[in-house]
């Protein structure tokens, strides 16, 4: 077993499934780190947007964990390493960033049935807005030139330290609601 891993290290193993849209809908990465295997698999399509908060008490910018943040679901089977996706807003130029820096836990690997909070955190043009006419929350596997929209949600008319959120999570419908739970199911 441990030669199968140190091959798979060596060799660098990595799969695509492309689907009749020349797609990247399922990759697959193998790493040996220190004798243990770290895996990042499952599907793309499996991470949604789940709950976001665009008018939060206090500064929009603040520094985590305070400020405007957007929670990830991993709905799939298998973790999922969003490090490199994107959010944007509505305007295309208006991204951030997914990073070890500004998530919970300071990990973008999601587990099967896991959340990760993403946070604005002093970032300077992506902007949730939260005027009536509401916003866009777009997520991408990469930058807006390149990369696919995996999940968007259009929301309108947003309440001081609420959340819009989808429930149940990762499927059900968005609704408006007072209790936000960052990093944790929907209520």
């Amino acid at each position: 077993m441990k030669k199968i891993l140190l091959i798979i290290f060596i060799l660098g193993f990595s799969a695509v499934l492309v689907d009749h849209f020349s797609t990247a809908i399922f990759e697959s990465e193998a790493v040996l780190d220190n004798n243990q295997l770290v895996s990042s698999s499952g599907s793309n399509l499996d991470i949604k947007l789940n709950e976001i908060m665009p008018d939060p008490a206090g500064d929009d910018n603040a520094p985590m964990p305070n400020g405007e943040w957007v929670e990830l679901y991993n709905q799939g089977s298998w973790p999922v390493d969003v490090n490199g996706w994107w959010l944007y807003d509505a305007i295309d130029s208006h991204e951030l960033l997914i990073a070890a820096s500004n998530v919970s836990g300071g990990s973008t690997i999601i587990s099967s049935g896991g959340f990760l909070v993403v946070y604005r955190n002093g970032d300077g043009d992506f902007s949730l807005n939260d005027s009536a006419a509401g916003d866009t929350g777009r997520l991408f596997n990469g930058p807006i030139a390149s990369g696919i929209l995996i999940d968007s949600y259009n929301y309108i008319n947003p309440i001081n330290n609420w959340v819009f959120a989808r429930i149940p999570d990762g499927s059900g419908l968005w609704v408006a609601s007072s209790t936000p739970t960052p990093g944790g199911p929907n209520v």
